[in-house]
């Protein structure tokens, strides 16, 4: 999930890397698929559950997007929303001894569902557009300052040490 007031910390995992010129580390083959869908898609959704509680009732709604997106396409996504090039390294976490639930913000695997019960049943339709949501998320998070903060990637630099290829000399933003 996406958009500001969120609880999540996705989209910035990726601006925090991307801004300040590091590699932009993907578990796997970076081809696993998954959904983002912006937090006023969630709003809707609940809010049309609301207003139609005999069709809703007892039912169970995917709120998610409809489209999905590879982990290597959201972090160039990611990285065009910033004006910058994603630096892409992939990694085996078992080879490199390090658990992907606290390298990275995302499941290491498919994880995509489909929102046809809410389209269906609720007449939902989804508004989520990822290369622009990102952008809107980008610009919020220049004007947060947290791309300037000084930021520790100890554990990316221990994945960069594991796989061979070397952490940026500097982290300065």
């Amino acid at each position: 999930m996406i958009g500001s007031g969120n609880n999540k910390d996705c989209e910035e995992w990726f601006f925090d890397r991307i801004v300040r010129k590091r590699p932009v580390l993907i578990p796997g083959s970076g081809m696993q698929l998954t959904n983002i869908t912006h937090v006023r898609d969630l709003s809707s959704m609940l809010a049309l559950a609301v207003e139609s509680p005999g069709a809703a009732a007892g039912r169970i709604f995917n709120c998610v997007s409809d489209r999905a997106v590879t982990l290597d396409g959201l972090a160039k996504m990611c990285a065009a929303a910033a004006g910058a090039a994603a630096d892409i390294v992939h990694y085996d976490p078992a080879a490199v001894g390090v658990d992907a639930k606290k390298a990275f913000p995302f499941r290491n695997m498919h994880f995509y569902a489909e929102p046809r019960a809410a389209k269906e049943v609720l007449g939902w339709t989804s508004t989520t557009r990822l290369p622009e949501d990102l952008k809107e998320r980008f610009a919020e998070y220049a004007g947060s300052g947290r791309g300037e903060k000084e930021m520790s990637f100890d554990l990316d630099d221990k994945i960069l040490a594991a796989v061979g290829a070397a952490a940026p000399a500097s982290v300065a933003a």
